[in-house]
């Protein structure tokens, strides 16, 4: 396993399409995907998320971190984003 910290450009050009499952818990709300169609971009002052009909938005201000982990056994990467309001957001990418 390595596990190294990624700029969001890269987190996007790496997520922009993709097959997820995974979860963000930040204070009064989880959101929670399953085995779903994944599809990341960003504006001048946010990162968006979009999976079925929940989109999901974070204030790139906010983010701390982009941490990558890649699980060659099971051929899955994990990403997780912390942000500054202790909301934590991990995807399962395959």
């Amino acid at each position: 396993m390595d596990t190294y910290k990624i700029a969001i450009d890269t987190f996007l050009a790496e997520t922009s399409e993709c097959k997820a499952s995974g979860c963000a818990v930040f204070s009064g709300a989880d959101i929670a995907l399953q085995d779903i169609q994944l599809h990341t971009h960003r504006n001048k002052s946010e990162l968006h998320f979009m999976a079925g009909h929940t989109m999901l938005s974070i204030p790139l201000a906010s983010i701390l971190s982009i941490e990558k982990l890649v699980l060659r056994d099971i051929q899955t990467t994990e990403y997780e984003i912390i942000t500054k309001e202790s909301g934590t957001i991990t995807l399962d990418v395959f």
